[in-house]
């Protein structure tokens, strides 16, 4: 029933009826390739901007590997010390004496470095001593029996040779040694403690005008200063030189070591 409603409308129309619905025909078709066109350039362009952004990521992983490639061979020693490795174990050991030779330079420094600090002085029991001042022995040492001292009028030991000497002589140094002390005694007014080493020890007493000071290295017949005028103790027997040795702290006849 419908199509031949339609076909008795196309005869009542007729050819004008015909063209208008190919217009719209054409129309219709026109509009949908239109619509087509311009979402196949849309496909192609997302396409194309996916395939730029594949070939950049691709660039910057092959640089990323590069830059790691030139890194790596860097070794980071801030943070090994930090995390407690051994410093020693990020060396290049190509060199196995590199330590040896810094623990040598080390080692040598540190004995040049003691060696001025502490000078060393080597008294044997075979040395000899030099006269420490123009003189005779007015009292000679004895520890084994008494000597009598004039001024005291009293016997007693005498640990040291009494050298009498003029006022102003020279006192010199009989062996090499450290000076350890200088300080004054009410017996042998002022007084000079030289350490010879190995637990040997010189004592000059009755002294004036001290050259050295505490410390001072002196070598044999130096010049430690000057005979002085007798303390009390010493009035009767005059000007003279204490000259005491000492061996572990004790004292020791020195007459036997003197040239």
């Amino acid at each position: 029933m419908q199509k031949e409603k339609f076909v008795r409308f196309l005869k009542s129309k007729g050819t004008l009826g015909i063209l208008t619905l190919c217009l719209v025909g054409a129309v219709a078709f026109a509009t949908y390739r239109s619509g087509y066109d311009e979402r196949q350039q849309s496909l192609q362009q997302i396409s194309k901007v996916k395939e730029t952004e594949q070939t950049e990521e691709k660039n910057l992983e092959a640089s990323g590997q590069d830059v790691v490639a030139e890194i790596q061979p860097v070794k980071d020693y801030t943070s090994a010390n930090e995390k407690d490795v051994d410093p020693a174990s990020l060396v290049n050991n190509s060199d196995p004496y590199a330590f040896d030779q810094h623990e040598e330079a080390v080692d040598v420094a540190s004995s040049a470095a003691t060696a001025q600090i502490q000078p060393t002085v080597d008294f044997q029991d075979d040395s000899m001593l030099v006269w420490p001042a123009a003189g005779t022995v007015l009292m000679e040492y004895n520890m084994n029996n008494t000597v009598y001292f004039k001024t005291l009028n009293q016997y007693k030991y005498n640990p040291a040779l009494i050298i009498s000497s003029e006022v102003g002589n020279q006192v010199l140094a009989s062996a090499r040694g450290i000076v350890e002390s200088v300080s004054v005694n009410e017996e042998t007014g002022t007084t000079l403690k030289l350490n010879l080493g190995n637990n040997y020890a010189l004592i000059y007493g009755q002294l004036k005008e001290v050259a050295v000071s505490e410390g001072d290295v002196v070598e044999q017949g130096q010049l430690l200063g000057y005979v002085s005028e007798p303390t009390k103790y010493y009035c009767e027997e005059g000007s003279n030189l204490y000259f005491q040795m000492q061996k572990d702290g004790q004292a020791v006849d020195p007459f036997l070591y003197l040239e």
